[in-house]
């Protein structure tokens, strides 16, 4: 498998963050002009929305405990300054 050219690499760290809106405006227009032009980092948005909507369907009813919650939360938080 070869590597990934370095805008891909930069365009696939900031996912995230575009599908959460998060990101600059200079940087927003940045990925929309690169997911229209890259086939391979466009159909990895396109997979990960895709699984994220399927999780939210999947667990919209679901009640999750206020312990469990702050644990989850406190992992993602840990793992995002870990990066």
């Amino acid at each position: 498998m070869s590597a990934l050219p370095p805008d891909c690499e930069a365009a696939l760290a900031q996912l995230d963050a575009f599908r959460r809106g998060e990101l600059p405006t200079n940087e927003l227009a940045s990925m929309q002009r690169h997911l229209d032009a890259c086939r391979h980092c466009l159909a990895q948005h396109h997979h990960e929305k895709a699984l994220l909507d399927r999780l939210a369907n999947a667990t919209r009813n679901c009640i999750c405990p206020d312990e469990l919650r702050a644990s989850i939360t406190q992992m993602v938080n840990e793992a995002a300054r870990d990066r």
